[in-house]
């Protein structure tokens, strides 16, 4: 998606006012819209002047990402999809894939921690093994 000032000449209210506005808080893009509180991002907007004109702009982006990513998908929706869709990879280690709800999953970063030495590494490498050996067999 677009930066906010390249959306500035097709959206007249997203004008360097509101994208003043949107950058005071680390918002951009179109993108980081999806990271931030708009529901704080609208209390932000009444305490300033042009409170109602924000507020419209902070619609219009809405407005935007709406119908450039049509159907959005409530948490327990993505999680099915997640659970179904995915393909997962085991580790080669029951105990880990248990916790990991059957394996490494398609799409997702897992992120190993713990104390140095205890064998991150080790099981890092594991997956990435399987997986070369898997794509070079049905490649």
């Amino acid at each position: 998606m677009a930066p906010l000032k390249a959306l500035e000449a097709e959206y007249r209210i997203l004008d360097p006012n509101f994208q003043a506005f949107c950058a005071s808080h680390g918002i951009f893009s179109v993108e980081d819209f999806l990271i931030h509180d708009l529901y704080e991002l609208a209390a932000f907007a009444e305490h300033q002047p042009t409170s109602e004109k924000l507020k419209q702009g902070i619609t219009q982006v809405l407005s935007i990402i709406d119908t450039q990513h049509q159907p959005w998908l409530n948490g327990m929706e993505l999680l099915d999809d997640a659970l179904h869709n995915k393909h997962v990879l085991s580790t080669g280690c029951e105990g880990i894939d248990l916790l990991l709800g059957g394996g490494l999953r398609e799409g997702q970063l897992t992120e190993l921690v713990g104390p140095s030495s205890c064998g991150k590494t080790q099981c890092s490498g594991l997956p990435t093994c399987c997986l070369k050996c898997c794509n070079e067999a049905h490649g």
